[in-house]
């Protein structure tokens, strides 16, 4: 298996589905070549920081009072 998410072959992600998971889950970096992010630089081949998500506090929802 490659070193990198970025070399990744359709075979290798289809052996090893639950390390992809381990790998992608809540992500901090993405690769600048191809987009692919994880939660750690060392598997991306052109590692950025995402930036920050900022705090929502959901949708507004208006209410007219009329139901």
């Amino acid at each position: 298996m490659s070193k990198t998410l970025c070399d990744w072959s359709k075979h290798d992600i289809e052996r090893h589905p639950e390390k992809l998971a381990e790998l992608v889950l809540e992500p901090h970096f993405y690769c600048r070549k191809c987009a692919r992010a994880a939660n750690t630089s060392k598997v991306l081949c052109k590692p950025r920081k995402l930036p920050k998500k900022e705090e929502s506090t959901g949708p507004v929802i208006e209410n007219d009072g009329a139901e």
